[in-house]
């Protein structure tokens, strides 16, 4: 246990965020070299007691889990609470060495002065001072590189911990999901002070209502049947049972009154432990009752179920909370972790829904942009456009830019239609379009590819990774593999990489079937062979060549094929020996290795 002996180290620690805050040198300089081999994903948050009985000081505690098979040193990671949206942030730092062993637990906490209790590995004093109650964030970092971050949430009652559930192996990407956190469940008290599993393994989350216990990524068992009352599994959709058809993200008068989705069911499904996902948040759809659709029928998703409040609209099936963007984004439908359709929205116009064409209404052909064109029927109360809850116009003349009659649903700026320029896309933190920064030759880099997974079939789970050597978009860019084929990135949303950054393109952007994959930027569809032989994979814009990578020998099944850190740049990666195999002490999602979106590890000669 380490604790009170390491209570000089912390005052080191004070000492140096003192000399931060008078605009010294960061906390982290020069102490992210001890942890430089650390990736995102080796420590995973996964318990926290943040409001217990009594005064809070002292008393909460972070639980952080090792889901490596090679121990992991704490030195040099800082540790950090802040606001939600990232200010007053505190931070501890690891001036010594603290090891969280393979699959193993380590529990920091908050105390002060006085005994270390048996359940606390650490104390990190007042570095952090109070987590918040009900909301926040708590994460590590070595250096600028953040190795987990998760968003606090409140537990039912003071003195219960909030456990990531234990039926899920824990992830650095499924523990932002906060519907897979619960309170802990009866049980787990420990001296009588609080409930809770510091330094063990979790315990499953349970049905809603059952000890505060919240339902498990989305999944529900069972829903009750309106007709006779009784119950019956619920029937979750699959890819493509669900298409989002039509979108009002900016009604007349109050946004978060009048704002819907409509949905269309394909298949028979249930949108019990549906999720839709915005820009600004998500929305888990649940309820006792069977939320139950036909083939062929609709689906109405609203701001507010009053029709007086929501502008006259049929009744929804069920309400959502976050906003829509009249600036447009990202719009995706999910079930647990499966996503079942999603689109890119354009900018939109006051008091007109944007449909997607009659004629193109699945879950492929509504990712066109062009297959969507501004509503022209009224409905409900305020004047309003839109067929809430029935089927869509067929689109005239090419979708967004319409035919005779059609209202272009694009916003102007400064006199140009913000959604109509080829050379433009919409920056997703402004939400106003800009012209795309286009790569230029050694602006971007091949730095690692899957070939051959094992964790899930090649189909679906190879991919790509290119790091940014200046902040580009890669709208426009082309992946190509030679002799298999070629994909071109395309999005109405800017595709965005900071230079310093890596991006990941796979050939699916579902997490449950890429192999745990972390946030893909784009898609490809063609194959990486697996075979010896003479391969090239390149990447072009507008037929001028970016970077271009060649190799012969055979892929090594579950092992990504890696760039050399020390030779990142369109040059000297194509030297012979610049990739290797990943080490195995490299893991990602489900067990593969390699290090997408994260550095490379050193080859070794």
């Amino acid at each position: 246990m380490t604790g009170w002996s390491r209570w000089g180290a912390w005052g080191l620690v004070l000492g140096l965020a003192g000399a931060w805050a008078c605009g010294g040198a960061p906390l982290e300089d020069g102490a992210d070299e001890a942890c430089a081999g650390l990736l995102p994903g080796d420590l995973v948050i996964t318990e926290y007691l943040n409001d217990p009985v009594g005064t809070d000081t002292g008393q909460e505690y972070v639980e952080l889990h090792n889901p490596t098979r090679l121990a992991v040193d704490l030195h040099g990671v800082t540790f950090y609470a802040s606001r939600s949206d990232g200010s007053q942030e505190r931070a501890y730092l690891f001036t010594g060495s603290l090891m969280v062993e393979p699959g193993g637990h380590v529990v920091l906490g908050d105390v002060r002065d006085g005994q270390v209790p048996a359940h606390v590995d650490h104390a990190y004093g007042e570095g952090l001072g109070a987590l918040g109650n009900s909301g926040g964030r708590l994460g590590m970092r070595c250096g600028g590189r953040v190795l987990d971050e998760v968003q606090l949430s409140a537990p039912a009652k003071s003195g219960v911990s909030r456990i990531y559930d234990g039926r899920w192996v824990p992830d650095v990407a499924g523990n932002d999901d906060l519907s897979r956190w619960c309170d802990t469940p009866d049980g787990g008290e420990t001296a009588g002070t609080f409930r809770g599993s510091p330094g063990a393994a979790n315990a499953p989350c349970g049905p809603e209502g059952d000890g505060g216990v919240s339902l498990d990524a989305g999944v529900v068992a069972s829903c009750r049947q309106p007709d006779d009352g009784g119950t019956r599994p619920v029937v979750s959709p699959r890819p493509g049972d669900l298409v989002i058809t039509e979108v009002m993200a900016n009604p007349r008068g109050d946004d978060t009154q009048g704002e819907w989705v409509e949905l269309l069911a394909t298949a028979p499904v249930d949108l019990n432990g549906v999720t839709l996902v915005a820009e600004a948040g998500e929305t888990t759809l649940t309820g006792p009752e069977c939320l139950s659709l036909a083939a062929g029928e609709y689906a109405v998703l609203a701001r507010r179920a009053d029709a007086v409040l929501n502008g006259g609209l049929p009744p929804p099936v069920a309400t959502f909370s976050m906003d829509l963007r009249n600036a447009g984004g990202r719009l995706l439908v999910r079930a647990g972790e499966v996503v079942v359709d999603a689109i890119d929205q354009g900018p939109a116009e006051d008091g007109v829904a944007t449909q997607v064409s009659a004629s193109l209404a699945d879950a492929v052909r509504n990712d066109d942009l062009a297959a969507w064109c501004a509503a022209t029927a009224a409905y409900g109360t305020r004047g309003n456009l839109g067929t809430p809850g029935r089927a869509n116009r067929v689109c005239g003349g090419g979708g967004l830019d319409g035919g005779a009659g059609d209202v272009d649903a694009g916003t102007p700026d400064a006199g140009g239609d913000a959604g109509t320029s080829a050379l433009d896309c919409i920056d997703r933190t402004t939400g106003r379009a800009r012209a795309r920064r286009t790569p230029e030759a050694g602006s971007v880099v091949l730095t690692e590819f899957m070939a051959d997974p094992s964790a899930v079939a090649d189909a679906t789970g190879e991919w790509v990774e290119v790091l940014a050597l200046r902040d580009v978009d890669l709208n426009g860019v082309t992946l190509s593999n030679e002799g298999s084929g070629q994909s071109t990135l395309d999005s109405a949303l800017c595709l965005a990489v900071k230079a310093g950054s890596r991006a990941v393109l796979a050939r699916s952007e579902d997490v449950t079937r890429n192999g745990g994959l972390p946030a893909v930027l784009g898609t490809f569809s063609f194959n990486l062979a697996n075979t010896a032989g003479n391969r090239k994979l390149q990447l072009s814009v507008a037929g001028r060549v970016l970077d271009v990578v060649s190799w012969t020998g055979a892929a090594v099944p579950g092992v990504s094929s890696q760039l050399d850190p020390g030779r990142s740049d369109p040059q000297r990666n194509d030297w012979p020996g610049s990739f290797c195999p990943t080490p195995d002490s490299a893991r990602y999602g489900r067990g593969d290795r390699g290090t997408p979106g994260g550095v490379n590890r050193a080859c070794v000669p």
